[in-house]
């Protein structure tokens, strides 16, 4: 099973509206949690394997063969 497309723009205006309009915060404020928060969660989906660097949902079950096609990572490396 595939994991969903990671999609940081979604992420991004989530939390920012969240941060606007339930926290009161800033729009500057709330921009700069939200590149923060999407930052953290790129580097999180993506394997740590020096000769791969794909994202999470680029591997088959995330702990499999790398779907991209002259990749050789052989396990995604959290």
């Amino acid at each position: 099973m595939l994991e969903k497309q990671f999609n940081p723009e979604q992420l991004y205006n989530s939390v920012v509206h969240f941060y606007m309009d339930k926290k009161g915060y800033s729009k500057e404020k709330a921009n700069q949690i939200a590149q923060a928060v999407v930052k953290k969660e790129a580097l999180k989906r993506t394997c740590k394997n020096e000769s791969c660097k794909h994202l999470s949902h680029d591997h088959i079950r995330n702990a499999e063969t790398c779907l991209v096609r002259d990749c050789e990572c052989g396990k995604f490396i959290k």
